[in-house]
């Protein structure tokens, strides 16, 4: 909808042969929350460090999908975050989603100023 709303295309190409790993990596993240409810009936602070270790590593592929180095920088930080705000953090219970939004919003703009000069360039 984003994508449509600025103007641009939506749809991936016919020759991009990812299509379905990509549509595969974003089914993991649901069914990976059933951990962190599993998680959260024992430790109700570990809501959102566990959230961003899930989302963390379910960018990984992202750098294959989209040959872009920065999926696994965000992935390893949301993934590091969420072990540091889970072992360490002090006790307030959304400082992981914010600090996890915080994070995707920089990469989305560095993806997007990166997008935007590859563009350029062809």
């Amino acid at each position: 909808l984003t994508l449509r709303i600025m103007g641009r295309s939506a749809r991936v190409g016919s020759g991009n042969g990812l299509w379905a790993l990509g549509a595969q990596v974003a089914f993991t993240v649901p069914i990976n929350f059933l951990l962190v409810g599993a998680v959260i009936l024992y430790r109700p602070m570990w809501f959102y460090p566990a959230a961003m270790i899930i989302v963390g590593s379910h960018y990984l592929p992202f750098m294959t999908l989209y040959r872009m180095k920065i999926y696994g920088v965000l992935a390893a930080l949301l993934v590091l975050a969420g072990l540091g705000i889970g072992l360490y953090g002090p006790p307030v219970f959304s400082l992981g989603g914010w600090v996890a939004g915080v994070m995707m919003m920089v990469v989305a703009f560095v993806c997007r100023r990166v997008t935007l000069k590859e563009e350029i360039r062809t």
